[in-house]
């Protein structure tokens, strides 16, 4: 007589998905009562809206329809954000994680092959072994904010490019009147779209009071305005994703990064930069003007120069401080005390204090 196969029932349902700027590769992964984790299927689609219907399509054929299909994908640039949202809108749990979380879970399962297909197959294994979070779209408010402190960065570097330009042909032997006024032309013209677009800027966050005072709060320290503040929120989609200042830290590429092997290779520390450029390019200048003017920034900017030697690292640091510090104030939605530091040092000498006190007389039974 033969033996009945017993079929082992699937509990979780997840879909892996690297995406890049053309097209994205999905693994389908399984989970069933018994523990084990199997793949279902693997594939490729366009990253267009046509792509994202076929896509849907093969979930549907694939999924078991009692049990809810998760899509785990990775925060790459903004290439992510239209299948974000067109999986959302049809009702579908997606997960967005950081880039140094889903690369931290790679090396954690000892994947040393770096692909796309090898990204979509550890993304789709990460959503089956773990309970990641649901991600929630980015406010119509915050989109429109990162537009306009991104076309501020455009707007820049066309400015300085052009300066460069003018000043060379300025100093050049016999320069074309011709060029030189068109050149003016063209800066005056970006100098006037910066002043405007710097403006729409303030007019955003003014019309969300909530974003208004929360911001307001962080622009009380010396050197923080309400456009570099304003960019960091922005590139950072209000801090919704993170959990940690260490994830912002890795996040913006302000993490240290070590090259050391045996007694041969010894590098020296230096950060990542494998973060967004936009805030560290926000937090340049800013870093600058709080060494001057705000002392606890000027202390440890003073601390890293007499170890290190070197300025930058100095700046490097404030930055980092400058970043953990808008993130403190803006999750809290506390203003900013520039006694806070001092304040706390007196409340700890003052615990330490009490608790050498022999405050409590002997038992005498």
């Amino acid at each position: 007589m033969p033996v009945k196969k017993l079929s082992v029932k699937v509990i979780k349902q997840n879909v892996g998905a690297d995406i890049s700027k053309d097209d994205f590769k999905v693994c389908f992964y399984c989970l069933d009562q018994n523990g084990r984790k199997f793949i279902k299927g693997t594939r490729t689609f366009k990253n267009t809206l046509a792509g994202f219907l076929a896509f849907e399509k093969w979930i549907e054929k694939k999924r078991i329809n009692s049990l809810p299909v998760r899509i785990t994908m990775e925060a790459t640039g903004v290439y992510y954000e239209s299948l974000s949202y067109f999986l959302t809108d049809k009702g579908y749990y997606v997960s967005v994680v950081l880039a140094n979380k889903s690369s931290e879970y790679a090396k954690s399962i000892n994947l040393k092959t770096k692909t796309d297909k090898a990204d979509a197959k550890a993304l789709g294994q990460m959503g089956i072994e773990r309970d990641l979070s649901k991600w929630q779209p980015i406010s119509g408010k915050m989109r429109l904010l990162k537009q306009l402190t991104r076309d501020r960065v455009t707007l820049l570097a066309e400015k300085t490019a052009i300066s460069n330009k003018l000043h060379a042909l300025n100093h050049s032997f016999e320069p074309n009147k011709g060029v030189i006024k068109r050149l003016k032309q063209r800066l005056n013209l970006l100098v006037k779209q910066l002043k405007q677009v710097e403006k729409e800027i303030a007019q955003t966050v003014k019309k969300d009071e909530l974003l208004h005072a929360k911001i307001s709060n962080i622009c009380e320290v010396k050197g923080l305005g309400i456009i570099t503040v304003a960019t960091i929120i922005a590139e950072t989609n209000g801090f919704v994703l993170f959990t940690s200042r260490g994830q912002l830290v890795s996040y913006a590429g302000y993490d240290v990064v070590r090259k050391e092997s045996g007694t041969s290779v010894k590098g020296k520390p230096r950060i990542s930069k494998k973060g967004n450029s936009y805030i560290r390019r926000a937090l340049y200048f800013p870093a600058i003007t709080m060494v001057k003017h705000e002392p606890q920034f000027k202390q440890l900017f003073d601390r890293v120069l007499d170890r290190t030697s070197i300025k930058m690292k100095g700046y490097v640091a404030v930055q980092r401080k400058a970043l953990i510090l808008i993130y403190t104030l803006f999750k809290n939605n506390t203003p900013y005390d520039p006694n806070y530091q001092n304040k706390k040092k007196d409340i700890e000498k003052e615990v330490i204090q009490i608790c050498r006190q022999d405050t409590y007389p002997a038992y005498s039974g």
